[in-house]
């Protein structure tokens, strides 16, 4: 919104106190409203000016009401205002119209009492400090239109944002008083779902249009340079199907019909080369059909590279696109890579490729003694805004492989990645890095939900149906219930909606389950990991059950996944999220702080 600025209209008047004449100054507080805020003036409808003096107050609330009464859609506004003020004063005794803001049915907005002057009400609530916004008619009965609610929106951020109220002191009328209904059922649907506040948060904050910005990957760069680091060495790719270049050629053909490399092996992480395995299926050596190359399974009885596997090879190439949350494996794979390396004296290079997070983002706790595993491999928080190759040389040089050892690493950086970008904005194509990470935007969901998801005898996190990572349900939640609490906390970014549906497989298969899909509206200022927390504090709020601890057979590896139990033990005193907050971010300055040393990328 456009800077505004605040003049001050001094009117005189006389006023007569007992048997004595006073002249006093009454100061009208006048707004400058930004050009695409259309607001029409006191001065447009014929007000009245001031006639008696009341003590000013200054604006810390955001108060919406209805008029109360059915409003025609032919009636006219003017001279309802106008009578308004002739009621108000002769028939209440107020010095004016209650409201310091109107809005009709075609949303049109007006000035009615000065913003400077405290309200009126007919109930026993302090309108001191309030900005009162009145949309006419009664919307028990009415339609609130799209119209007038719009407008609502427009003018409630403005004022949040002059006045710097906060969200949780914008509300109806009837959230102070029991005497009233209003603002209307029609219209306090909004506010009860949360979804006004998001309008108001979407209105002040965006969102921008996403542009493809052509992202070249270290694959393709090093194509560029004619593979200059791999001439003369034989060469082991440790690769899976996201391991492709822009045209989705796989890495294992682009080495393997270079003249000038000698790829004389593949390894695989979980899921394999080509993708050929599910999730947790342990994977023995094969033949690759195409390059009849041999394959190891980095993602069967050995996860770490031995002698054996590496004897044929003198430098091992790390091609595979991350999701940038700790738990995801592929890190984990690259960092045995980088340990086995070191032992047998064998080069490491990494071809580097986008952070689908974005490279800003940090979340979680480091990982603490006692809970390392192949979902918590290292010292890192669960999101570590890094790229492969930055991760690569950080665990490299601040000892944090095994035994602190390190290898010779080289890393080739991408062209034209930058910190800020998602993997939507990069214009490069998505290859499923997983069967249940489908789609460009599945990394964020699946920090949303992949903790408590761990929980898989309790919930589905939708795993299982179509929508993975993207639900929180069960057959014995309300998804009305759900939706409206999970709204009420006013979580920046996301937006939920109640949803029912039948799994395939999975928690819940063949039965019907109801719950919540979760909508992220905004990528940059939404907290991920928080959100799967305050899903279990609403179903204790709402049914007095604790999910998580329902599912106790499963606390080691939601454990491991956290890198602690800490936070398990912190949440499970009194099941609210803001007693783990202060655990989950106590890393993320100083991690910050040491992995900027490593950024290829601004």
């Amino acid at each position: 919104m456009k800077t505004f600025f605040l003049s001050t209209l001094l009117v005189a008047i006389t006023l007569l106190l007992g048997c004595s004449t006073t002249s006093q100054m009454v100061s009208i507080s006048e707004l400058e409203y930004p050009n695409d805020l259309k607001v029409n003036s006191r001065t447009y409808w014929g007000w009245q000016p001031l006639d008696k003096v009341l003590p000013q107050h200054s604006i810390n609330k955001i108060t919406i009401h209805h008029g109360g009464e059915v409003f025609a859609e032919d009636k006219d506004m003017i001279q309802y205002l106008r009578n308004l003020q002739s009621w108000s004063r002769s028939e209440k005794k107020w010095i004016d119209i209650p409201y310091h803001f109107m809005i009709d049915l075609k949303g049109n907005i007006y000035e009615a009492r000065p913003i400077n002057f405290p309200g009126d009400t007919n109930t026993d609530y302090d309108v001191t400090g309030h900005a009162l916004i009145c949309v006419v008619g009664n919307y028990e009965e009415q339609k609130l239109s799209d119209a007038s609610l719009n407008s609502l929106v427009k003018l409630t951020a403005f004022l949040k944002q002059k006045y710097r109220v906060e969200y949780k002191d914008i509300k109806g009328h009837k959230d102070y008083t029991p005497q009233t209904v209003c603002p209307g059922k029609d219209l306090y649907k909004y506010l009860e779902d949360g979804l006004f506040i998001r309008m108001v948060e979407s209105e002040l904050n965006p969102s921008k249009e996403i542009i493809s910005s052509k992202v070249k990957t270290g694959v393709e760069v090093l194509r560029d340079r004619n593979f200059d680091i791999l001439k003369g060495k034989r060469v082991g790719l440790v690769t899976n199907p996201t391991g492709v270049d822009s045209k989705l050629k796989s890495t294992i053909d682009i080495l393997f019909e270079a003249k000038k490399v000698n790829l004389t092996a593949l390894y695989g992480p979980e899921h394999g080369v080509r993708g050929n395995y599910s999730a947790g299926d342990l994977v023995d050596f094969y033949v690759d059909d195409a390059t009849k190359l041999p394959v190891y399974s980095l993602y069967g009885k050995t996860r770490k590279p031995n002698a054996e596997m590496l004897k044929d090879v003198d430098v091992l190439v790390f091609d595979i696109q991350d999701i940038g949350s700790r738990s995801y494996t592929y890190i984990s794979t690259m960092g045995l890579v980088m340990e086995a390396a070191a032992e047998y004296s064998k080069e490491v290079v990494i071809l580097d490729r986008p952070n689908p997070l974005g490279g800003n983002r940090i979340e979680g706790n480091v990982v603490e003694d006692g809970y390392y595993s192949f979902v918590s491999q290292f010292a890192i928080p669960y999101v570590h805004g890094l790229t492969v190759g930055e991760l690569a040389m950080l665990l490299n040089e601040e000892g944090l492989l095994e035994n602190k050892s390190k290898c010779r690493l080289s890393v080739v950086p991408m062209e034209g990645w930058t910190r800020d970008l998602y993997f939507e904005q990069t214009g490069l194509p998505w290859v499923l890095s997983s069967p249940h990470v489908p789609h460009k935007f599945s990394s964020f969901y699946y920090t949303v939900s992949g903790i408590i998801g761990e929980l898989r005898g309790v919930l589905s996190i939708g795993v299982g149906y179509t929508i993975p990572f993207q639900t929180f349900a069960t057959e014995w939640i309300n998804g009305e219930e759900l939706a409206n609490k999970m709204n009420s906390y006013n979580l920046q970014g996301v937006i939920f909606r109640p949803i029912t549906y039948k799994p395939y497989y999975g928690f819940g298969k063949d039965k019907m389950l109801h719950g919540v899909e979760i909508y992220i509206t905004d990528y940059t200022n939404i907290n991920l990991i928080p959100i799967q927390f305050y899903f279990a504090q609403a179903v204790n709020e709402l049914y007095g059950r604790n999910i998580i601890s329902e599912n106790e057979g499963r606390f080691d590896m939601f454990d491991k996944v956290l890198g602690t139990s800490k936070i398990r033990e912190l949440f499970m005193k009194n099941l609210k999220v803001d007693d783990i907050l202060p655990y989950l971010n106590k890393d993320i300055d100083n991690f910050r702080t040491v992995s900027k040393k490593y950024y290829l990328y601004k």
